[in-house]
């Protein structure tokens, strides 16, 4: 595997952790009522622990890859010398804010016993979907431009964090909703998600057309940029996401009425089928934000 290649998986699980981290804080602690808001974190507890440790791995690992890559190849990638090299450059001034807000999310995942610990963890899967703001294409421009570029950025990431790294635990949500004693609050979780579901959705298709706009400054057009290319299959598969996000909520969820057996396994696989749509689409991103904007 090239180096190049390695950073685009690294990257791809690196993102779908931290995105992983961000909706379940957010769908376990903040729209769960109290109560069952802790039945939802033990539940996913697992979840959220391989998620710090791969967020963890992944972002020592981008690291290495990038000393790699400024480096002489694999015999640079365990260097300490280069990576501090690494540190001093733009990536490497944000990235070392990232990798101490790593070291404080996994402290912070120990500390089960801790009061606020769910909020803490949201703050800083929050600052670290931050970060990734502040670099790459993102960071292309400076001056009002670039601070309304990375503003832009910054909701499209977080809106596409709360989409993706809800529906594992939207899917534990859904299960609750067949117990007769969780089954009022389960609702009631599932009713919020839905609310902010619909803000998301819009939310990263506005932004998602303006990041376009400020990078590309034109429409994907030109099916000879394989950058332009894969945007294109992005835009496919997220409304393809959209398209099952939509049948979900206004087709299913009033059909549970009638056949609610029926209507939730069929509400279950689409949902998986969503959460396969959205790791295709971090993989796309990850790989098409190595490559140069034309």
């Amino acid at each position: 595997m090239s180096l190049t290649a390695l950073f685009v998986l690294c990257r791809f699980v690196h993102f779908a952790s931290l995105m992983q981290i961000f909706g379940l804080s957010v769908f376990c602690s903040l729209l769960a009522p109290d109560g069952f808001s802790a039945i939802l974190q033990r539940k996913n507890q697992m979840l959220m622990v391989w998620s710090g440790l791969l967020a963890a791995v992944t972002s020592v690992g981008m690291l290495a890859i990038q000393a790699a890559l400024m480096g002489n190849g694999w015999e640079d990638i365990l260097n300490i010398n280069v990576w501090i090299l690494v540190l001093t450059t733009a990536f490497g001034e944000v990235w070392s804010w990232h990798l101490l807000l790593t070291a404080v999310l996994l402290l912070v995942m120990l500390m089960d016993w801790m009061p606020g610990r769910n909020v803490l963890l949201f703050l800083c899967s929050l600052g670290l979907l931050i970060t990734q703001a502040l670099i790459g294409h993102a960071a292309m421009h400076q001056g009002l431009l670039g601070l309304a570029q990375r503003t832009n950025h910054v909701v499209h990431l977080l809106s596409a964090a709360y989409w993706f790294g809800s529906l594992l635990p939207l899917l534990t949500c859904m299960l609750y909703t067949r117990e007769p004693a969780a089954r009022p609050y389960a609702i009631v979780t599932l009713i919020r998600f839905s609310v902010w579901g619909h803000a998301a959705v819009a939310l990263v298709i506005v932004t998602g057309i303006i990041n376009t706009a400020i990078i590309l400054q034109r429409w994907p057009t030109d099916m000879t940029s394989l950058y332009q290319c894969l945007l294109v299959v992005k835009v496919i598969l997220v409304g393809m996401m959209a398209s099952v996000a939509v049948y979900n909520r206004y087709r299913l969820v009033p059909l549970m009425g009638k056949d609610p057996l029926r209507a939730q396994n069929r509400f279950i696989t689409m949902t998986w089928l969503e959460w396969g749509l959205a790791l295709s689409v971090l993989l796309l991103v990850s790989g098409f934000a190595t490559l140069a904007p034309r």
